[in-house]
């Protein structure tokens, strides 16, 4: 894959360092800019003032150059207003790399330059994820029968826009509610909130053990006679496909999957989970039994109205393939991890 592939080009970069009232510049998100040594904060972005000898290369060493080829760099740069965020915002969405070549322009003016420029409001971009989730609907339900799992419900969700689907599956027979005179009602259910993992899920990949957590937690609902499993259109922690395997290329020059996000312009974790809040809502439930190692997930589905009643721990194997992966994630992103679990990373890093 070329990591230098190009969606500006030199065109679009003379036109934003046309002669105007402001001058062109490079918006950066925080942690690319921390990356790269222009920012001691990962959340303030910055936008770079394009020097006038600025080449289209130059803009693409400082938005994707690897880890290891990064300079301590000495350029005129500034803190991002609100409609620098609000921009790449907008390219994180598409999704696209968050780096964007700009030019502060009037929208009259805009048009003039690039005739039938789109309009979009700033707080618009910072609202998108909770407009999706409030329009989420379930379309339809449909059996799907399963290798080793038997005949499964599909229920798939979709947001008005279109944009993406997300898919509830469900394992077993759904209890019949408890008397209404149970102190108890109707237990809350087994839940998994898996983000889609192409690599790991349908090629299974050794770098990550999303595929293993698949499958492992599709047949722990079943052992158990019922669950859920919400399988979310948010490939690579929500940076997208292309963007994850850039970051596969920094992780085998060194990085950990945090570092490696981060230098491409991310946050640790871009993921939200307001749209499983309301795909959980969509069936019935407002507590649940939820299936993690992720102390995240269970404050984000809390804070989105569902209650976690109980942390069920998700617990794979680890290999010399995974191991830095998932020592990342107890040291760096604070998974809850049994002792045995630990006991069996410690002992693959000792052999490794």
């Amino acid at each position: 894959m070329d990591n230098r592939q190009k969606h500006a080009d030199a065109d679009t970069l003379a036109l934003v360092q046309q002669q105007g009232s402001s001058p062109g510049q490079l918006l950066l998100t925080g942690p690319r800019a921390q990356a790269l040594g222009l920012a001691s904060d990962k959340g303030a972005g910055i936008a770079v003032t394009l020097p006038p000898s600025a080449s289209l290369d130059w803009a693409m060493f400082l938005a994707i150059a690897s880890w290891d080829e990064r300079e301590r760099l000495s350029l005129s740069h500034r803190g991002l207003d609100a409609t620098g965020s609000a921009a790449l915002r907008l390219a994180k969405l598409a999704p696209c790399l968050p780096a964007l070549l700009a030019r502060e322009a009037t929208l009259d003016a805009a048009d003039g330059l690039l005739p039938g420029v789109l309009p979009v409001r700033a707080q618009d971009t910072d609202r998108f994820h909770h407009l999706q989730a409030l329009s989420l609907r379930r379309l339809g339900t449909t059996p799907v029968p399963l290798e080793g799992l038997g005949t499964v419900q599909f229920h798939l969700f979709r947001s008005s826009d279109g944009h993406e689907d997300h898919l509830a599956v469900e394992v077993g027979e759904r209890p019949a509610p408890k008397p209404a005179a149970s102190a108890a009602g109707e237990a809350a259910p087994l839940v998994r909130l898996h983000s889609a993992c192409l690599t790991g899920d349908i090629f299974h990949s050794r770098k990550c053990d999303c595929g293993q957590q698949l499958s492992t937690a599709l047949n722990e609902m079943k052992e158990a006679g019922h669950g859920i499993l919400l399988y979310l259109a948010q490939e690579g922690r929500n940076i997208g496909l292309s963007n994850k395997l850039r970051a596969y290329l920094l992780q085998d020059a060194g990085l950990d999957t945090v570092d490696a996000n981060r230098a491409l312009g991310y946050a640790d974790d871009e993921r939200d989970y307001e749209i499983a809040a309301r795909m959980l809502e969509g069936l019935g439930y407002s507590s649940v039994r939820l299936m993690t190692n992720n102390p995240h997930k269970i404050a984000a589905l809390a804070e989105a109205g569902v209650a976690v009643d109980e942390q069920v721990p998700l617990i794979v194997g680890v290999s010399t393939d995974n191991r830095k992966y998932l020592q990342t994630k107890a040291k760096r992103s604070g998974h809850i991890l049994p002792d045995t679990a630990l006991e069996a990373l410690e002992g693959t890093l000792k052999k490794s």
